[in-house]
């Protein structure tokens, strides 16, 4: 059976078993190379990614395990909504996604190149021919112009999709064998694996990252005068009213902090249009093949959401209870200021969120 999205997904088959997410995050402005449909999918696609990503760049992976299901695991590129290739999609400024194909004709050793990104695609196709590769232009049925194309959901909202054929793909290995153990030993990798995934190195190392601006906090200022220093004021999250009928609000850093956080953590991905990158996906944790892995993922996710958006927050602790009965996760994060030094470690937040995002309590 085929999946409309990785919820259907992930309800049905077990992380670890039939399938694995592999995910390293990029950093201020970076260039991901992704494998939505890696493992037994469309091989290599991951280690032809992993390798054009290098030791250090951003890099992630969807891998079948089971080589009988790994067909049905085709999310489709429109509907692929993986929760950390999501995140880490929408934080780059320029993105390369991995696809394998049939041969369109036979025998033929091509890659079909499609997506919104045409500087990074012209850019492509010329090292790509520079190093003897054929290129041709994605039909239709296939190609990767769609805005809800995971290719096209980073910053700037254009990125490339290439298709490899299969024949094109067979030559990068020893006897053409795309099996799971071939594949797995670089052994067996041949010249033409270097020379392809070294010409889209080149081609990637030619591209401008262009950084954009993302949105802040709403902070009330208040005036400076020469004996006193600014005063931050800032709404009190979540929501809510004060005893004189106003919003309420908070003076005091520390809360603000520990308010900013709370509202990180209890936020998913995409639901603040403008921003749609902030946020932690807590609810993926509801998939996880178990409670250590969840709270593994939480930490992660947690950790590398408030690097990129809370940069003034030191987290000491992240603690995950998943109640798989309720389809509800509790994250527990325990933070202090960066720039206070032997500020203390104890001040929490906890957030609880249901499956669907619905934060469902706060308490403090």
């Amino acid at each position: 059976m085929a999946y409309p999205n990785f919820r259907y997904l992930a309800a049905d088959k077990i992380l670890g078993i039939d399938y694995d997410i592999k995910n390293r995050y990029g950093s201020g402005t970076y260039l991901l190379h992704a494998a939505i449909h890696g493992g037994g999918i469309d091989p290599p696609t991951s280690q032809l990614a992993a390798y054009a990503a290098g030791d250090s760049g951003a890099w992630y992976s969807f891998e079948a395990l089971n080589d009988l299901t790994a067909e049905s695991l085709a999310l489709p590129a429109t509907a692929f909504d993986e929760p950390f290739c999501v995140v880490n999609t929408g934080n780059s400024c320029r993105t390369v996604v991995w696809h394998g194909t049939a041969d369109q004709q036979e025998a033929e050793k091509v890659t079909y190149i499609s997506g919104a990104d045409t500087v990074l695609a012209s850019l492509i196709v010329q090292e790509l021919n520079a190093a003897g590769f054929e290129t041709d232009r994605a039909p239709v049925s296939f190609a990767g112009d769609d805005p809800q194309n995971i290719c096209n959901r980073n910053r700037p909202r254009a990125g490339v999709q290439l298709d490899l054929s299969l024949t094109l793909r067979k030559s990068f290995y020893a006897s053409g064998d795309l099996s799971a153990t071939a594949i797995a030993l670089p052994e067996n990798r041949l010249p033409d694996f270097f020379a392809y995934g070294d010409a889209i190195r080149r081609a990637c190392a030619l591209v401008p990252l262009d950084s954009d601006t993302e949105d802040v906090p709403p902070v009330i200022t208040q005036p400076r005068t020469p004996d006193d220093q600014a005063v931050s004021i800032a709404m009190r999250t979540p929501f809510a009213i004060d005893h004189s009928g106003g919003v309420s609000a908070t003076t005091d850093e520390r809360e603000q902090l520990l308010d900013r956080v709370h509202a990180l953590v209890g936020t998913l991905p995409g639901e603040r249009v403008m921003r749609s990158t902030y946020g932690v996906p807590t609810s993926a944790a509801l998939f996880a093949v178990n409670a250590e892995v969840a709270n593994d993922q939480l930490q992660r996710a947690v950790i590398d959401a408030v690097a990129q958006f809370e940069p003034s927050a030191v987290v000491s602790a992240i603690v995950a209870d998943v109640n798989e009965a309720l389809g509800a996760v509790n994250v527990n994060v325990q933070v202090s200021r960066a720039d206070v030094p032997g500020a203390e470690r104890d001040n929490t937040r906890t957030v609880g969120v249901l499956v669907g995002g619905t934060v469902i309590s706060t308490p403090e």
